[in-house]
């Protein structure tokens, strides 16, 4: 008798195929029901949160903090030499500012801007992080800490306001959201300390908590922003995120931190925003200018028109450096044909500074990589940074004129002022 070939009868195989179909049902209701086993990061009960690992001891190894209590509050003089600058033997600091790390600190010396530096990478093309220590560290015939004369106002703006360096604000690597919590933390210590905090590099992602820290002193709504910029920043779409480097405006304005019609807007001039975008825009009352009003009407007639708009508002100043032409500034990651040139950024930075109350800056999107090799973006970056101070400084001594210039700056034989 010839035996049988080995194999699987016809009810044999009916049993195996109702057994597969059975297991890879339960596995689909179990890929259903427990996505938490594939996606352990995503909270169902809020696709805005993203969650950590609880069984992770190092999470907070980017931002936690060494014991300072030990040492008595005020500024220190990181400084061996007299003359102490860049790059003769100097330690970097902004504007070779004495250092402080604590609010205690900065009220014990009686700052009034505290310059802090900003690390947030979010954007296509990397290297934002690395902007405020290159602008400790600048190569610049001025040897930092030395040249302090207004050459616009003749007045020594060093000498006339308490300056701090409050060190780097710590961001974690490829996590964002994460990030924003210590900006807004350290932010909310130079306010804490009634001092204007000026922040400085990264991405304009930044924007986000500087609202919310400046919500959180002052109160929701109680601020304006001028917004220099290439782009509106004012996407509605989140790409999978909550807040990403294109979105702040409209967060900002959706979510109750600043009223539209308290933003003024220069120097935009993307493909963006289209006519769907300005029509939101013009609902929420913001209050934008094209390059192309520029162009067509002349810098001083549209410098004027934002000064009446921002005129007795607290004011916080958001300066994108692609707001900036890329012949003055090519140095950033996004970059825009056309623009404010350096002299007319300095000229508005100089005149919202003397009219208005100012109660934070940034300036950021300067990308040292995407930099020439004399460094033309990070030289106009300090010179936008000394335009502030400058103005702050001009107000202090009781100067109101925005355009104001000093008279030996207009006549070689003029009697100077100060």
């Amino acid at each position: 008798m010839k035996p049988s070939t080995p194999g699987i009868t016809t009810i044999g195989l009916a049993a195996v195929l109702l057994t597969a179909t059975a297991l890879v049902s339960a596995g689909a209701q179990a890929q259903d029901t427990d996505e938490s086993l594939y996606f352990p990061w995503k909270d169902p009960n809020n696709p805005n949160v993203i969650l950590m690992d609880p069984d992770d001891e190092s999470r907070d190894v980017w931002n936690a903090r060494r014991d300072t209590s030990k040492r008595e509050p005020g500024l220190t003089n990181l400084q061996r030499y007299e003359f102490g600058v860049m790059p003769m033997g100097g330690f970097p600091t902004f504007l070779g500012a004495p250092f402080a790390l604590t609010t205690e600190d900065l009220k014990a010396g009686g700052v009034e801007v505290a310059m802090v530096g900003l690390n947030i990478d979010d954007n296509f093309i990397p290297g934002g992080r690395f902007a405020a220590n290159k602008l400790r560290t600048l190569t610049d015939y001025m040897l930092f800490g030395t040249g302090s004369y207004d050459p616009t106002m003749h007045l020594d703006y060093l000498k006339d306001m308490k300056l701090a360096d409050y060190g780097n604000i710590a961001s974690h690597y490829g996590h964002s959201e994460r990030s924003l919590e210590e900006v807004h933390k350290v932010i909310s210590e130079i306010l804490d300390a009634d001092a204007i905090p000026m922040a400085i590099g990264g991405s304009h992602i930044q924007m986000w908590p500087m609202f919310t820290a400046l919500a959180q002193k002052h109160g929701n709504e109680s601020f304006a922003m001028l917004h220099v910029d290439a782009h509106y920043d004012a996407l509605n779409a989140g790409f999978g995120r909550y807040v990403h480097n294109g979105r702040m405006v409209y967060l900002g304005v959706e979510r109750g931190l600043i009223k539209g019609s308290d933003i003024v807007q220069i120097g935009l001039r993307s493909p963006k925003p289209g006519t769907e975008d300005l029509h939101w825009m013009q609902k929420k009352g913001l209050k934008f200018h094209f390059q192309s009003e520029i162009n067509a009407k002349g810098f001083e007639a549209v410098l004027k028109r934002v000064l009446a708009e921002l005129s007795g508002k607290k004011l916080f100043i958001s300066f994108d450096m692609d707001g900036v032409d890329p012949a003055y500034a090519p140095g950033v990651g996004t970059q825009e044909p056309e623009g404010l040139t350096a002299s007319q950024a300095m000229q508005l930075l100089r005149a919202v500074t003397i009219q208005n109350e100012i109660v934070a800056i940034e300036i950021n999107e300067y990308n040292p990589f995407m930099d020439d090799r004399h460094q033309t973006t990070g030289i106009l970056v300090d010179r936008l940074m000394r335009s502030a101070i400058a103005g702050l400084a001009a107000k202090k001594k009781g100067i109101t004129d925005p355009f104001y210039v000093a008279p030996t700056g207009l006549d070689h034989a003029a009697k100077p002022d100060h």
